[in-house]
């Protein structure tokens, strides 16, 4: 059986060492010392204030028991 991989590899939070703007809404302002979640793709590093994170984490939650529901049907 080969090992099992994540898929939250690319995904760490952080802490903001100084002021950014969120990737996901231009209008929320990241002050530094704030909590971020730090998307990384291929060379680029995308920051992401709490409350997109948190409606991140929602959505993903909801896809993920959607694909597990899915997969345990099937069996």
């Amino acid at each position: 059986m080969g090992s099992q991989r994540s898929l939250l590899k690319s995904v760490t939070t952080g802490v903001a060492g100084k002021r950014h703007y969120c990737k996901g809404n231009k209008n929320h302002e990241i002050l530094k010392g704030d909590r971020i979640l730090l998307l990384k793709i291929e060379r680029n590093v995308f920051h992401y204030c709490a409350a997109c994170t948190l409606s991140f984490i929602a959505t993903a939650q909801n896809n993920l028991a959607t694909l597990e529901a899915e997969i345990q049907s099937a069996q």
